[in-house]
């Protein structure tokens, strides 16, 4: 049975009291004793590693971290503990499935194994970056929703409604999340799939979240909205309220993790342990149904270097071997739209996350910085390099990685890597379809990675 909400608010007032930087500085010195404990190595030389006994030694660190070091909650500087005895009782209750969406749009999002061969499905979407309001927030969300192969959409981040500036908790915010999810019900309309499962609005607060929560005009019972983690480890009574609420509502609640890669835990080894233990965070806490492996690399805001790709997959086969949890990379590069790195940077990660056992989520171009740097055809992309990789084994892919990714690498850096053009530049504004230019782009990379023994027919 599911922690009810009333215990584990209990534990984040009676847990063990903590200033918050002790809290952290804890964390770091018990992540590096468990990579040294588990002998966790990194080996840039093998970006997917086909030691499974790594994997699951993996999987064992991260419930180490979780139930030695609990859940921090900085509302009340109480740390929420779980016993290892009810943490297993709750990973042996997860689905093997779950269906989202509604009627011919829906889909079935299944637990996936390493190496196989049933294809990943894509959460897609702006992915928090930033966007224009009205008009052109709708057509950008098209862009995705009229790929066929892509089977949800997210939100972007407006910086203004009404041409009002947003700010954290004011009521602008409140009306953006209204207005993010009625814009996200007409861009799925406008494609003509109106059941298609949307998966978030991105505004800052939870409180605001709850305005998207509309059956006829937001988020449905069949949609789902993201409950975030703060880094490392930690939460607020605000996020859990949310999550009270949410289950009240019924729909689907997705566990955002946003590790980072040079903070807290370190290098890509404490990473890894600790995106385990924030998964179990989210099963147990948050009452997640599917988590979103958003890591992020210090610098350059990307998870498509070598350190990023070899800690995405080695937590999602970690999670695969060992659990039923339903998790999805979440696909941040470091170049923008219209560019070839971009490109370059997806077919590393979609082909890394679908042999590793990972769901698909993209794009977030220039690392989610730029105004409008976000289209569909990046994640059309990322879901390609998805269902050409379900018949690839681990080395097949560490084989093609190794002459992949010097083809990108160099470009990675934040201050090199090509911005590329905004959404307006490069749709047509009318059919909210690519134009000439990105296509042929588009069209380039297929061709080199056909030339690699990829098939897209």
């Amino acid at each position: 049975m599911r922690y009810k909400i009333d215990e584990i608010t209990r534990r984040a007032f009676e847990g063990p009291y903590m200033e918050e930087k002790d809290f952290d500085i804890k964390l770091m010195n018990y992540v590096r004793e468990l990579v040294k404990e588990y002998d966790i190595k990194y080996n840039p030389e093998e970006i997917v590693t086909t030691d499974s006994s790594l994997a699951d030694d993996l999987f064992e660190a991260g419930l180490r971290l979780f139930i030695d070091l609990g859940f921090y909650c900085q509302s009340t500087k109480r740390i929420i503990k779980f016993s290892e005895e009810e943490i297993k009782d709750e990973l042996k209750n997860l689905p093997e499935k779950i269906t989202i969406g509604q009627g011919k749009d829906s889909v079935i999002m299944k637990i996936r194994k390493v190496e196989d061969r049933e294809p990943p499905i894509i959460h897609s979407g702006p992915t928090g970056t930033l966007c224009s309001e009205g008009d052109i927030y709708v057509k950008t969300l098209r862009s995705y929703a009229q790929e066929p192969i892509i089977d949800s959409i997210g939100s972007g981040t407006l910086a203004t409604i009404d041409g009002f500036k947003i700010r954290k908790g004011t009521p602008q915010e409140f009306r953006a999340a209204r207005m993010l999810a009625r814009w996200a019900r007409q861009a799925i309309t406008d494609a003509g799939r109106p059941g298609m499962h949307i998966n978030d609005i991105a505004v800052v607060t939870p409180e605001a979240k709850i305005c998207a929560l509309d059956e006829n005009n937001g988020i449905r019972r069949t949609d789902g909205l993201i409950v975030a983690q703060m880094v490392e480890l930690k939460t607020s009574l605000s996020h859990l309220s949310l999550v009270e609420h949410l289950i009240s509502y019924g729909c689907f609640i997705g566990n955002l993790l946003t590790p980072i890669l040079g903070g807290y835990a370190g290098g890509p080894e404490g990473t890894a342990i600790v995106s385990i233990a924030e998964h179990l965070a989210g099963i147990i806490c948050y009452n997640a149904d599917y988590h979103y492996l958003s890591l992020t690399n210090v610098r350059n805001l990307n998870g498509t270097d070598r350190k990023g790709l070899w800690t995405i997959s080695i937590v999602g086969q970690s999670l695969s071997r060992n659990s039923r949890i339903l998790s999805v990379f979440d696909c941040y590069c470091a170049a923008g739209p219209g560019t070839e790195i971009l490109l370059r940077e997806v077919a590393a990660g979609g082909v890394v996350a679908t042999v590793s056992g990972l769901h698909l989520m993209g794009c977030g171009s220039c690392g989610g910085k730029l105004m409008d740097h976000a289209t569909g055809l990046e994640a059309k992309f990322l879901k390609e390099m998805g269902l050409v990789s379900t018949n690839m084994r681990r080395e097949d892919v560490n084989e093609f990685l190794r002459k992949w990714i010097p083809l990108y690498e160099d470009w990675l850096d934040i201050t090199k890597a090509p911005k590329g053009k905004t959404f307006q530049e490069l749709y047509d504004l009318g059919s909210a379809k690519p134009k000439k230019e990105w296509l042929i782009i588009y069209e380039k990379i297929k061709k080199e990675l056909e030339d690699f023994g990829f098939s897209f027919s």
